[in-house]
């Protein structure tokens, strides 16, 4: 086993409180990955207003609190939503890896583009657009 050291210079703060300081540091790491550069990108916005960034925060903060509920929920239906989302990322996870945040927002997102698309075009007008998509494939999609 190994020992784990968390060194601080607080004083009159009881161990306990002060690592659940640094777990919720982590989360926020976390937070910033999934919103700098494991989706979101947020480093190259080009908002011009404050409220235009703030906006734009608040949505990709939810997307973020949606993986983490997803991510979290232990439920059958959620791991099946789960792998789902990872065949729509196209991403490859590491060895006996089930998912990772930054996967399930990728493929959140294509879930999310596939569902506005299918409410914006008939079933009719989705199978011609296979069809015409099969004729430059040369297979079946």
């Amino acid at each position: 086993m190994a020992e784990w050291l968390l060194l601080t210079n607080v004083k009159d703060v009881d161990a306990s409180t002060i690592a659940l300081w640094y777990y919720w540091r982590w989360q926020i790491e976390c937070f910033f990955k999934l919103v700098k550069s494991a989706g979101h990108h947020l480093e190259s916005w080009q908002q011009e207003s404050a409220m235009a960034i703030a906006k734009r925060l608040l949505v990709a903060s939810m997307a973020c609190v949606t993986v983490w509920a997803i991510a979290a929920d232990k439920s059958k239906e959620a791991a099946e939503l789960r792998l789902f989302l990872i065949k729509l990322s196209g991403r490859q996870m590491r060895h006996k890896k089930e998912f990772t945040n930054p996967a399930l927002l990728s493929g959140l997102w294509v879930f999310l583009s596939m569902l506005e698309i299918m409410e914006a075009y008939s079933q009719e007008e989705l199978d011609s657009l296979k069809a015409t998509a099969q004729q430059f494939l040369g297979k079946d999609v």
